[in-house]
């Protein structure tokens, strides 16, 4: 056998995964490929094994789906090793909470490295490796097939093959979605590199050619684009904007695009549909890395505050990721300095109370490690103080008419991206 797979067997011998990890990271693709073709030549066509190799030969990959790819089959070789020598195994999975992670304005949240460990010489967390490994099968699969597993595709799954299984049952959703998100933490690759994606969110729109996962190129204008789970695979082939506006709302970013702001200022735009799902947060990622500014724009609350940190500076749930957040991009409203000049002569009109919960979130956002910032301290001290917020609608009140929405807005992104990115517009 090959040096790779002697030390992997090293490492598997000794139940140390976390060695098998740190072998395979540091392996390029076409030396695992070669190891898999050796033990893949007495294999069944379907194993996973088999499978695996095919995928890395043939498909066309980013560089985190070959590791997600790699890691994944390196740790069931590892589990076949012990087995074959009636050994149990242990898998360990990052621990990410709030107590376990770290935070750095430029890295955003980290976790300490803490792990938390299954192992198969228990009879409970057997069952739990046991069903991580269906939902690995079903997962190299998929890939294979070139097709994509929703969350839900992955609960029906599970839920039909452990009928086969007295012994097995899977308690709802819930419990699927955690064997998702354990064997993320196990792998410490975000899922969408294996193909199992959340329901598309998010839209962009602006002077930008894509090269989607499956290497088809496409722009986004004339028409707004929908940005899918994959969008972290994507390559941004070229742009002519100045600058990227994430939006929180629906009704502002299509003002934006249908009053032509976008297109006069030299502009794009991303939809964020609320709180981003991950497609649209590594979308926002590979973009700002072609050095163009992102400037975040969402109501004026608490919660919206949170959206913006999120792309920003990323979330303690994701703290075992990476490209999730762009540490670069810049809120730039609407913020508290905005209701004595902007919506000064509007303010009572849009103004609304804070809910208990808004109340609640504003409060707890001041011991939020990635609002200890001057400014988040002042913007949340704000909200608990005043106890009001108000919605992006507000800056269209402002305009005074929707004949004066369009200079409205304008006048106020001008502003706000020479202020916020010194970019101008």
């Amino acid at each position: 056998m090959s040096d790779l797979y002697q030390r992997i067997e090293t490492a598997a011998i000794t139940d140390d995964f976390e060695e098998i990890y740190e072998i395979v990271d540091a392996t390029d693709r076409p030396e695992f490929v070669k190891m898999l073709q050796k033990l893949s030549k007495k294999a069944d066509d379907h194993s996973t094994m088999k499978m695996a190799m095919n995928i890395l030969k043939e498909k066309r990959l980013t560089v985190d789906q070959e590791k997600s790819i790699m890691i994944l089959s390196a740790y069931c070789l590892g589990a076949m090793i012990r087995v074959e020598n009636a050994l149990p195994y242990t898998f360990k999975a990052l621990r990410v909470d709030r107590s376990s992670v770290e935070y750095d304005d430029i890295e955003g949240y980290n976790t300490s490295g803490e792990t938390v460990s299954m192992t198969t010489s228990s009879i409970d967390q057997a069952v739990s490796i046991a069903k991580l490994q269906f939902l690995v099968n079903h997962i190299i699969e998929t890939i294979a097939a070139n097709s994509v597993s929703t969350k839900r595709d992955c609960y029906y799954m599970l839920k039909n093959q452990f009928q086969k299984y007295p012994w097995m049952d899977i308690a709802g959703q819930s419990e699927s979605d955690r064997l998702i998100d354990t064997l993320e933490r196990i792998i410490r690759k975000q899922r969408e590199n294996l193909n199992v994606i959340a329901d598309p969110k998010g839209l962009i729109y602006g002077d930008i050619t894509i090269i989607d996962e499956e290497g088809k190129k496409f722009r986004c204008i004339p028409r707004e684009q929908s940005i899918t789970g994959l969008a972290g695979q994507w390559e941004i082939r070229s742009h002519n904007v100045k600058a990227i506006i994430p939006i929180e709302k629906t009704g502002v970013f299509m003002d934006l695009k249908k009053l032509k702001v976008a297109d006069e200022l030299g502009i794009g735009l991303i939809h964020l549909g609320g709180q981003p799902a991950r497609g649209c947060r590594a979308l926002i990622k590979l973009l700002s890395e072609k050095d163009i500014p992102i400037g975040v724009l969402t109501d004026f609350s608490p919660w919206s505050g949170m959206i913006a940190k999120s792309v920003i500076s990323g979330s303690i749930n994701a703290a075992h990721l990476t490209g999730l957040h762009a540490h670069k991009a810049a809120f730039i409203g609407i913020e508290s300095s905005d209701v004595n000049t902007w919506l000064k002569d509007v303010w009572k009109s849009v103004q609304e109370p804070l809910s208990k919960n808004d109340q609640q979130r504003a409060q707890n956002n001041l011991s939020l490690p990635y609002m200890q910032d001057d400014y988040w301290k002042n913007e949340n001290s704000w909200f608990v103080k005043n106890g009001k917020k108000t919605e992006l609608e507000a800056l269209g009140t402002a305009a005074g008419s929707p004949l004066k929405k369009k200079e409205f807005y304008k006048k106020y992104l001008r502003s706000k991206l020479k202020e916020k990115l010194g970019v101008i517009v």
